[in-house]
């Protein structure tokens, strides 16, 4: 009974580990609409180094703070400024989800439905 218990504590704790990682690997995020192909009209996102991002629709560059214990992507200055942002895993790659209910609690206006920013290079 108590080797069952273990190998399910074990194998739980392994399923939830899949889901944290510390950092956002630095490159393009491709953003597209949820539900759909279709892609964001204000472009993907650039990560360009630890803390600086941009949008390719946009020249401005601003900068962001990751927090791997909440899972979030906190947008300080730039286009994205204020914007609320998450983490998820997809397919083991990480994606920054742009939910619209969030955005627009806040008055912003990013798109019509979710934005996923799947990491790609």
């Amino acid at each position: 009974m108590k080797l069952i218990l273990l190998a399910a504590i074990f194998a739980m704790s392994a399923v939830f580990a899949q889901n944290d990682y510390n950092s956002l690997p630095i490159g393009k995020y491709e953003a597209l609409l949820n539900q759909s192909n279709n892609k964001w009209s204000q472009g993907d996102i650039i990560l360009l180094d630890a803390n600086r991002y941009k949008i390719t629709t946009n020249e401005e560059v601003g900068e962001y703070k990751f927090s791997a214990t909440a899972q979030r992507v906190f947008f300080v200055s730039g286009p994205l400024k204020a914007a609320f942002a998450k983490t998820i895993l997809n397919t083991g790659k990480p994606t920054i989800v742009l939910p619209l209910a969030e955005n627009e609690q806040q008055g912003l206006k990013l798109a019509a439905a979710d934005v996923f920013a799947y990491f790609k290079k």
